[in-house]
């Protein structure tokens, strides 16, 4: 039996491969797969396929034929979970095609094959930990890339208030919304100012929050410094406090009335506290992008803390031993030792920091209405572009929200993987 016909015969119907090579029980399995493939193609994924792009006398292309009859999200919905579905039944083909190849091999070199009992029970060692790894892949699929698949897919829709879905039916317009980012001042200006302080708020926060969690780390693990086990301790109190609880501390000793105005501000200068000339730090807009800086500093630092503390307890000793002798010093031990070996181990962590800050909507949303907004401005100089696309999924504009998470979520998506694949994360599996 040649190999190839048995390979094709199995990816076009599962089953037909082994039944060819006299293995009837995966066989009729097979067969019994696609058959059950056959009953889902035609009574789900075609009719819900067959309503996503309906022509309407107006010459528009609506998701579903009539209002209140189809639901444009829910078909949308079916769309995604139809074309995952085709997915996996490829998948399923082409593992009944490799196996068959595989038996057919055996056959023809050694005059039988393993049997799939046998083949289990070889691969039962991998097979329990991939098993209960499963639901994990179930959930991710569900909660994870379904909604992204889905989000953007509404970013070429016209889906906002008032055009809700059953009531109407959901338009397709193609790149219209992204090219409303150019053509509309509005939009245009919105999407620039959120952009650039997105990439500002995102790289200054989680800079200075590693470097500031690296450096804590580091001086409180020196081996001069007695109490180690207080400061370990004293650093990661932030961390044990809610994020909204301090949010809130930290807007306060910010106003105009709180303690830095009122204590820290006339002890540096010896001044006294004067209302009318008190700092509005989370008013005047620069000043508040500097000041939600150093309060996430303060938020984040104890988690990098954690970790770069656990790094240099792994550190041997003899290395900075062997350091002296050839005349090194602190600061030499510092940038030659104890960074590299650092950044070796967490570097991946560090860049989830990233990612983290920029998808970080809590701070922003509980500050960013304190700051003056610019006259006319519909929204905050806070704003960044997840805490904008939060603000507009709330008010049910969500083919704009998708516009403009889609893009920024694509450029800090290939930063990020460029920055694995260059730490060789991926290449070093001990690493995490």
């Amino acid at each position: 039996m040649k190999h190839k016909s048995v390979f094709l015969s199995s990816l076009i119907l599962p089953g037909s491969g082994h039944i060819l090579l006299k293995r009837w029980g995966i066989g009729i399995g097979g067969i019994l797969l696609f058959l059950m493939e056959i009953l889902t193609i035609v009574q789900f994924i075609i009719p819900t396929f067959s309503l996503l792009a309906v022509k309407q006398p107006n010459g528009s292309i609506t998701i579903g034929a009539e209002p209140y009859v189809n639901d444009s999200f829910i078909i949308l919905l079916g769309a995604v979970v139809g074309t995952i579905l085709l997915v996996v039944f490829a998948l399923i083909h082409y593992t009944f095609a490799l196996n068959a190849r595989k038996m057919a091999r055996e056959i023809a070199e050694f005059g039988k094959a393993v049997s799939i009992k046998e083949s289990f029970k070889a691969v039962s060692g991998e097979l329990m930990p991939n098993l209960v790894t499963l639901p994990k892949f179930l959930l991710i699929i569900t909660f994870i890339i379904i909604p992204s698949i889905l989000s953007i897919i509404v970013a070429f829709t016209n889906y906002r208030m008032p055009i809700l879905p059953p009531a109407f039916l959901i338009e397709w317009r193609g790149l219209e919304n992204f090219a409303r980012l150019f053509t509309d001042d509005r939009m245009s200006a919105l999407f620039r100012d959120t952009l650039s302080w997105t990439v500002v708020w995102t790289f200054s926060s989680s800079i200075l929050v590693i470097a500031l969690g690296t450096i804590l780390a580091v001086i409180a693990n020196n081996k001069y410094i007695k109490g180690k086990t207080f400061f370990r301790t004293v650093f990661i109190l932030p961390w044990a406090v809610p994020a909204f609880l301090t949010i809130l501390i930290f807007q306060y000793f910010f106003s105009k009335l709180g303690g830095m105005n009122s204590i820290v501000l006339p002890f540096l200068t010896g001044q006294a506290y004067d209302m009318d000339r008190a700092i509005g730090f989370l008013i005047v807009p620069e000043l508040a992008k500097i000041t939600i800086i150093l309060i996430q500093g303060w938020l984040g630092f104890p988690y990098v803390f954690i970790l770069v503390t656990g790094v240099l307890q792994t550190i041997p000793a003899d290395l900075y031993e062997a350091s002296s002798i050839d005349g090194g010093n602190a600061f030499t031990n510092f940038f030659q030792i104890t960074l590299p070996l650092i950044l070796i181990s967490v570097a991946p962590v560090f860049i989830t920091q990233f990612t983290f800050n920029f998808n970080n909507v809590v701070i922003i949303y509980m500050l960013t209405e304190s700051v003056v907004k610019p006259i006319g401005a519909e929204y905050g100089p806070l704003e960044t572009i997840a805490s904008l696309g939060f603000q507009l999924m709330m008010k049910s504009r969500f083919n704009e929200a998708a516009v403009f998470t889609l893009i920024v979520s694509t450029i800090v998506g290939v930063i990020v993987l460029f920055s694995w694949l260059k730490t060789g994360a991926f290449k070093n599996e001990e690493v995490m």
